[in-house]
């Protein structure tokens, strides 16, 4: 999953997960996205979760392959 502060920042904020094929509840703490661009880890903080403007999604395995994610509900706390 990434996330951006602003759309047009260069770099993202990235975590990884995996996903079993059945429904989860996945949680996520804004201090675990990093950021990077282009693949590669920038020295800078976390991402600071004061302002959120992008959040998008990435298959980032390197294979060739069917995908479908169903997202019911993000929610913020």
């Amino acid at each position: 999953m990434r996330l951006k502060t602003n759309k047009l920042d260069a770099h993202s904020y990235i975590t990884y997960f995996e996903t079993s094929g059945l429904w989860q509840e996945l949680e996520f703490l804004f201090a675990d996205f990093y950021p990077t661009y282009r693949g590669r880890r920038l020295e800078l903080p976390n991402f600071p979760g004061e302002q959120m403007e992008e959040l998008g999604f990435m298959i980032a395995n390197k294979k060739a392959q069917d995908f479908k994610l169903e997202i019911a509900q993000i929610r913020i706390l």
